[in-house]
């Protein structure tokens, strides 16, 4: 079933081959800049830990993200993790026909999640659309895998 145990993970986009990490908003390209806060975007750094995340499997494809001990969590259209930002479930699907994953927002019935948009790189929130095919088709701007790099 390709399922992610718990651990440290750094998340790689599959358009970019670029690892996905965490940059203060006030640097990075976005609409509502805040100071404190953090967003997850697609950056290069050479201090490795801004790129590992912590995923704690809660229930069947449901996870909870976390980044230097910040919760992920979407929201306005963005992936953030705020300060006493709140708890939030990801289903981490494993999409055998891409052979890699998509990230969706748990309580959604619609297929919304990470999709790595833009010039800037930034991790957006939206619909994901797929093929019709059996099993179906994601865009490569939608796709992650995961890099176990620690317990």
């Amino acid at each position: 079933m390709n399922k992610l145990k718990d651990g440290k993970y750094q998340i790689i986009n599959r358009a970019s081959g670029n690892k996905v990490g965490l940059t203060p908003l006030t640097q990075a390209s976005t609409a509502t800049p805040s100071p404190g806060r953090h967003t997850t975007s697609s950056i290069t750094s050479s201090h490795a830990l801004r790129f590992v995340f912590t995923l704690t499997h809660k229930k069947d494809d449901s996870y909870e993200l976390k980044i230097e001990g910040n919760s992920v969590i979407g929201k306005n259209g963005g992936v953030f993790a705020p300060p006493k930002g709140g708890e939030q479930l990801w289903k981490i699907v494993y999409r055998e026909g891409n052979k890699a994953y998509t990230i969706e927002m748990e309580e959604k019935n619609e297929h919304v999640g990470w999709v790595l948009g833009g010039q800037d790189l930034q991790v957006k929130l939206m619909v994901l659309p797929m093929t019709k095919s059996k099993p179906p088709q994601f865009f490569s701007t939608d796709i992650w895998h995961f890099e176990h790099v620690g317990k």
